[in-house]
């Protein structure tokens, strides 16, 4: 607990990740986000497999729940993630915020992911802008196919390096790293004539409640040709 109410006294997790209000007390352990009492209680309506909902003078924590948000580094670390995307002059809720303005953010944020980077994305599309000229009550069920994939953190996985890689060039390679998980991809930076190369790049993937294995490639960047 010394560890996680340290990260509490960081200066960004003085205000609640959502509205900004002051003095959070009460944070979500699987997203990483410490978070005021109002905000809490819409992290609590969207379920536990989005938001595990935890206080931190309150209850008792797993060493891998503090260990998890410590991992993530704060509210800022996260945001940058949940709202890499967001709309500029987005209006974010206020600490007097109306709770229906509240939850319409919190549910975009982190339910249908609506300002995370597309790639990161595991919840499907809209149906077609057909949907517009619809009536009320075909619109509504139109919102309710929404295809959802339960959520439950973030990968984090540095890169570091590769020593005595194969020649795919005339005499060295352009080597990359591409990191799968189900049906996302990232994938670092292409070091140009390096068989040892190193990255230290640090990619992020989103975490389905059922995942398979994370599959990791190395492929040699072409310019003209498929990459080896």
């Amino acid at each position: 607990m010394a560890k996680l109410k340290e990260l509490l006294q960081k200066s960004e997790n003085r205000i609640c990740a959502d509205c900004s209000a002051p003095d959070p007390n009460w944070a979500s352990a699987n997203i990483g986000v410490f978070i005021c009492v109002k905000c809490s209680g819409v992290h609590r309506s969207v379920g536990t497999h989005i938001s595990k909902v935890m206080s931190v003078t309150l209850d008792k924590w797993s060493d891998d729940e503090i260990d998890s948000m410590v991992e993530v580094g704060g509210n800022s670390q996260a945001n940058a993630i949940y709202e890499a995307f967001l709309p500029e002059g987005y209006r974010k809720p206020h600490p007097d915020s109306a709770q229906e303005e509240r939850q319409k953010f919190i549910k975009s944020k982190y339910e249908l992911q609506e300002f995370l980077e597309p790639s990161l994305r595991i919840v499907s599309n809209h149906p077609s802008d057909a949907g517009k000229q619809a009536s009320n009550s075909h619109s509504a069920s139109s919102k309710s196919e929404i295809g959802m994939v339960e959520f439950i953190g973030i990968l984090n996985v540095k890169v570091i390096g590769g020593t005595k890689l194969a020649i795919r060039d005339m005499s060295s390679s352009d080597p990359y790293v591409v990191l799968t998980l189900g049906q996302q991809k990232a994938q670092t930076s292409v070091i140009k004539g390096n068989l040892n190369p190193v990255w230290n790049e640090e990619l992020k993937l989103s975490v389905p409640q059922k995942y398979g294995p994370l599959k990791l490639q190395v492929l040699d960047h072409d310019m003209v040709s498929k990459d080896d």
